[in-house]
């Protein structure tokens, strides 16, 4: 029992040091708001109070790559695939990365639909960390949306020729179409 007080302290004083504390009163006035409401049986709006944390929260973060892996195909939801078992392709054979971007950004329009979007670049790679290729701004993703979307998947298709067998990286940079947030994520492969 002491050794979990002495975490939680040390948690707590480590958030209180942190550079976001107006940050985290905002998120503690939503909690309290949070638990309020659901101590009360008013349910709808300890839900919506949920929901505004996670907006504040995605305001605040930097943009996040999760979940990256290859895919058997490119028909995907937001934790609707299948993934690949291997990291092993044929020359020619599409290969499909996955992935789920969180904190972007949300701009709202007139009409009321929340916005967002990303721009996405890559760099392929030998394992001697020689560029092979790549291309910038290859895909150009819109969303729009009723909803702060929060569960958003992308799945990039790559099909790479013209090089033997052999370990490769592709480098995927995705950029935050409403911000100056991106994120690289790097995913070794081989060619069989």
């Amino acid at each position: 029992m002491k050794v979990i007080v002495v975490l939680c302290l040390s948690v707590v004083v480590s958030l209180a040091q942190s550079p976001g504390k107006e940050a985290i009163s905002v998120f503690e006035e939503s909690f309290s708001q949070f638990k309020g409401d659901f101590s009360e049986g008013d349910y709808y709006s300890a839900h919506s109070e949920l929901h505004h944390m996670m907006e504040l929260f995605w305001a605040k973060v930097p943009l996040l790559l999760r979940n990256v892996r290859f895919v058997k195909d490119d028909d995907n939801t937001y934790g609707i695939y299948e993934p690949k078992e291997n990291d092993s392709f044929a020359l020619g054979e599409p290969i499909f990365l996955y992935l789920e971007p969180v904190g972007y950004t949300f701009k709202k329009n007139p009409s009321g639909y929340y916005e967002f979007g990303f721009i996405a670049d890559f760099t392929l790679e030998d394992d001697k960390g020689n560029v092979l290729g790549g291309q910038k701004g290859f895909a150009n993703l819109d969303f729009s949306s009723w909803n702060h979307n929060t569960e958003i998947s992308l799945t990039f298709t790559y099909t790479f020729t013209g090089f033997g067998a052999g370990k490769y990286k592709v480098m995927t940079h995705v950029k935050d179409a409403y911000s100056n947030k991106s994120a690289t994520v790097e995913k070794w492969f081989h060619i069989r």
